[in-house]
């Protein structure tokens, strides 16, 4: 992961820990850049380093069944390791023309690495919610943004208007 993408993804994560804003803006990074076996910045459903390259070995093997899905990590959360934070996720974000039914036997083929869940996300105007202190309800708009190479956010548009469908896949 380059060091600009670094510094501004913990810096929205602080943020958004700070504001107890969860929810409103899901962050995503191209999944070469988070999976990268030799940065231990980034911690994958529980794992680091060596531990992320069977992600990958799933997520090659969708790309050469669709060459023209895009896949993205969505960044749960950080913590400090001695004083050295690092950031973690457990969602892959996958925007493909190929039917679920298709994705999903893709991720059932690995016998170590099976995910929790895998799903069709129907609606991108999902709306999420927050309960306040005294039971009140707020409900907002859910934004998604892409952390591009020099930590800019990019606003990530319906992809479900260009043919694409959009699935989660997420290991608990």
């Amino acid at each position: 992961m380059f060091r600009r993408q670094k510094e501004s993804i913990l810096g929205l994560l602080k943020e958004r820990d700070a504001l107890k804003d969860y929810g409103k803006k899901n962050y995503w990074l191209a999944y070469r850049d988070f999976l990268d076996t030799s940065d231990d910045f980034t911690d994958f459903a529980g794992e680091n380093l060596e531990g992320k390259q069977g992600y990958l070995d799933l997520i090659e093997k969708l790309l050469g069944a669709d060459e023209n899905a895009k896949v993205f990590v969505e960044v749960y959360g950080f913590e400090e390791d001695g004083g050295v934070p690092f950031i973690y996720a457990d969602t892959l974000i996958i925007l493909s023309r190929l039917p679920l039914g298709r994705v999903e036997r893709f991720f059932a083929e690995s016998e170590d690495i099976f995910p929790s869940d895998i799903g069709e996300i129907t609606d991108f105007s999902e709306q999420g919610y927050c309960v306040n202190d005294n039971g009140g309800v707020t409900y907002f708009p859910r934004q998604y943004f892409l952390i591009g190479d020099d930590g800019d956010l990019i606003p990530v548009e319906n992809p479900c208007d260009s043919g694409y469908h959009m699935y989660y896949c997420w290991w608990d």
